[in-house]
């Protein structure tokens, strides 16, 4: 288990206090006050999981008890948020898709937007409710409009998490609600499988824009303007996204997501018995993770390898290939002189090539993982030697070897 960061000498240099049973009950129903270190975070919680990872490599960054299989409460929105995006990418419906709200719809209870049965909503405004407020009973309107029943849409959620590698999550409702009779269990996930969701929600643009949306009208009968429920969004500088979540079986949880000068992390806590806790939990994970990754560029745009590839049949003995596009990557302080440059090409070319020409790649490779890659192409113009040169380098040749062997 990597439950510190390898830098913050603070963090752990308290870690007695996890047993200290005073400070536990007192923090345990307040903030943490502003500049506690993680051990005083562990301590007032005393039972949470969280995770912090590079978004980009997945690199993990810090985790405590990210295995531990707990109810996720609202987060799960993040997979209906990931199928509707991806259901667009793949065309099989639009954001302007009209859909109607069912009685079951309705009923919903808890966090929602107050949907009326036989309301029409155009999808785009229920992933928007379901993001900024986190609409119960968008969810279920989403689920039943696009998949035709709830149950069918559980059933797609489930295989997606499986698709996703996501071994410890199985969904028994669409938007996180707990059971309301001993009909079902919880949902149940890790940090580790939301930090999966996550990095699978960050490729869709159309899910950053619902999640970074800062408040949202939700009522369509009078002025009724609510805040993103993700209060780092106006917290953490470089937030924008992702989603919250409660339930008493859950507690208090957030993953959210931040981007800074090219870097991106991704934080999941979960299990929190205080609001602000989560949020302020997060904000450590990730101003501490922004401290300790570095962005390098290993190899820039047009820039040319050290080694020379050697030439046939061209005036020009070797040349140097060039990458087509800037290798950036982001790795931990402590990891940025372990990572390689492992290219794929020709050991020889054949002239004649244009300059442009790709005849290869560069990777970035971190202990066998690749980090980021680009083509390699030819920088400039091979052209095919013509037949006075090869006729003189073939005589050339020929004289420096009868010479070489005289001299034996």
């Amino acid at each position: 288990m990597k439950a510190a960061f390898k830098n913050d000498s603070r963090a752990w240099a308290g870690i007695a206090l996890t047993f200290a049973a005073a400070l536990t009950a007192g923090l345990a129903l307040c903030p943490v006050a502003a500049g506690a270190t993680l051990a005083e975070y562990i301590s007032a919680e005393n039972n949470i999981s969280f995770m912090v990872v590079e978004a980009d490599s997945g690199f993990i960054i810090a985790e405590h008890n990210a295995d531990e299989v707990r109810a996720p409460a609202s987060m799960v929105k993040m997979m209906q948020m990931l199928l509707v995006a991806e259901g667009v990418a793949e065309g099989r419906w639009t954001l302007d898709k009209e859909l109607t709200a069912s009685a079951r719809a309705a009923a919903e209870w808890g966090s929602q937007v107050y949907l009326q049965q036989g309301e029409v909503w155009r999808l785009e405004e229920l992933m928007q409710a379901v993001a900024v407020r986190s609409a119960n009973d968008g969810a279920v309107m989403v689920a039943e409009g696009l998949w035709g029943s709830v149950e069918a849409y559980l059933e797609r959620m489930n295989e997606r998490a499986a698709e996703l590698g996501m071994e410890n999550t199985e969904f028994f409702s669409v938007n996180g609600l707990p059971p309301t009779n001993d009909d079902r269990p919880h949902d149940r996930t890790t940090a580790r499988d939301m930090i999966v969701l996550a990095r699978e929600c960050l490729k869709y643009p159309d899910i950053m824009e619902w999640v970074s949306t800062p408040s949202l009208n939700v009522s369509r009968r009078r002025a009724d303007n609510r805040s993103n429920t993700n209060r780092l969004l106006s917290q953490l500088r470089g937030c924008d996204g992702l989603k919250t979540g409660y339930t008493r079986a859950a507690g208090y949880c957030v993953t959210a997501t931040a981007e800074r000068d090219g870097t991106r992390l991704i934080a999941v806590v979960m299990g929190f018995q205080n609001s602000n806790n989560r949020f302020g939990l997060a904000s450590y994970l990730m101003e501490q993770g922004f401290q300790e990754m570095r962005r390098v560029l290993l190899l820039a745009e047009n820039e040319t390898l050290a080694e020379e590839t050697p030439v046939g049949n061209s005036k020009i003995a070797a040349t140097r290939l060039q990458a087509v596009k800037d290798l950036w990557v982001n790795v931990h302080m402590d990891q940025v002189y372990d990572v390689q440059l492992v290219t794929t090409a020709p050991e020889r070319l054949q002239a004649p090539l244009t300059a442009g020409t790709i005849v290869g790649d560069v990777r970035v490779e971190l202990d066998g993982k690749v980090l980021a890659q680009a083509p390699l192409m030819v920088a400039e113009d091979l052209e095919e030697a013509g037949w006075r040169w090869k006729i003189t380098h073939t005589v050339m040749r020929g004289l420096q070897a009868v010479t070489s062997f005289g001299g034996e």
